[in-house]
């Protein structure tokens, strides 16, 4: 309960008395807070009075973790706690769904669920035998196995929720066993999940015809990923894999994470405005070809791209771009030549010994340069290298260099 500091006592003394200032907010707010508050709180807040039981039945949101009350939920080593966990989930679950038969606005539309150690429970993997499903718009499940063996295996109610925008899976497993309708969701997060083969995820994808933005990373089964959409607009993937196909026709951001070499094919992604790949092993004419097949792109971001040597970047419609690379001795420094007449804003992460060469720039706005390397001293040679490193970057508007020492000089 809040306070408020009322009339001085006769001693000097200030007298506070508790006064609720949370039940005289409006209905709609005090949902709307309760909705980011871990749903055993609420609980424990509906004990107190019928209003706040009430209100606690009116929350839209259901939010269950195992860290928001570690002595109590925290089960690594505790079976019981685990169990104690489940049986919470599932009466928290109860009460909602008998509170939608006499009070009209009782619908669950957020539903989060997070378990850090995860082993099979009957309770807990018969999740879909509530009706909450029919009105959750948004759905974060996170069930970090106890064992790799223990994957949750989604409920195919929660495959074919008609209501579902968001959907957020962590260490989840899909074995194709199920249909898949999810006409309204526009957003898709799976991490460290396991599917049985290829088909599971087009048939995943197939089964989301309104899908705008997909997280792909950390999966387990997939060798040779082909993504495809015709809605796509954003696409992420983090993993290692032999070969990755992409056929998305409106895709306009993609960003990829992977050490891999062999053949990733966008072809059929002409629409690409911001490319973003971090730890590629393509060479010099892999990423120059990959980069020319996007005649609209605007923003290319490169970071830690091992095998860049000597690459030539350039584009009519090219506005930002952002290179970051690792200090390697055992690697030679890659030599960048940028010709970009209409560039506005350009981000440099690394060494001096990397060539940066920039050609017929009129139009930049924005140079933001951070030096890193091997600093065993300053001396003559090194400020030498620094003057011609920045001399080949054409400067104009606002400039910032950012010099990061590695030593008390």
């Amino acid at each position: 309960m809040a306070t408020k500091r009322v009339k001085t006592k006769k001693d000097g003394v200030p007298n506070t008395t508790p006064v609720d200032r949370i039940s005289t907010l409006p209905d709609p707010l005090i949902h709307h807070i309760l909705s980011y508050v871990p749903t055993i709180y609420v609980v424990r807040m509906s004990i107190l009075s019928r209003y706040w039981r009430r209100v606690w039945y009116s929350v839209p949101a259901l939010h269950f973790c195992s860290t928001d009350h570690p002595d109590r939920f925290h089960f690594r080593f505790h079976r019981e706690r685990e169990e104690e966990l489940y049986e919470f989930v599932i009466e928290c679950l109860k009460h909602r769904e008998r509170s939608m038969r006499y009070i009209a606005d009782s619908a669950i539309t957020r539903f989060k669920l997070r378990i850090d150690c995860y082993v099979d429970n009957p309770a807990i993997d018969n999740l879909s035998i509530f009706s909450i499903w029919r009105s959750v718009e948004e759905l974060d499940l996170r069930m970090r196995p106890k064992f790799f063996e223990n994957y949750y295996c989604l409920p195919e109610a929660v495959l074919n929720a008609r209501s579902l925008t968001v959907l957020k899976l962590n260490y989840v497993s899909f074995d194709g066993s199920h249909s898949i309708s999810l006409p309204s969701l526009t957003s898709l997060s799976l991490m460290y999940v396991k599917m049985n083969d290829e088909a599971v995820l087009h048939n995943l994808l197939l089964g989301c015809p309104a899908l705008e933005k997909f997280v792909f990373k950390y999966y387990y089964g997939l060798y040779n990923p082909k993504i495809s959409s015709s809605s796509l607009k954003l696409l992420e993937i983090e993993n290692n894999y032999e070969t990755l196909e992409v056929e998305t026709i409106n895709l306009e951001s993609f960003e990829f994470h992977s050490e891999c070499k062999d053949i990733i094919n966008l072809s059929a992604c002409k629409a690409i405005t911001s490319l973003s790949l971090f730890d590629s092993m393509l060479d010099d004419e892999s990423l120059e070809d990959l980069v020319y097949g996007f005649p609209l792109l605007e923003s290319l971001t490169l970071y830690h791209c091992f095998d860049v040597k000597n690459i030539k970047i350039c584009g009519q419609h090219l506005k930002s771009i952002s290179l970051e690379k690792y200090y390697d001795p055992g690697q030679e420094y890659p030599e960048f030549t940028i010709e970009k007449p209409n560039l506005v804003s350009f981000h440099f992460k690394g060494d001096i010994q990397c060539g940066i060469s920039m050609k017929e720039l009129d139009n930049i706005l924005n140079v933001h340069i951070i030096i890193e390397g091997p600093f065993e001293g300053y001396e003559r040679d090194w400020y030498i290298n620094l003057i011609t490193f920045l001399s080949k970057i054409n400067f104009s508007g606002n400039t910032t260099v950012s010099l990061h020492v590695y030593s008390e000089e």
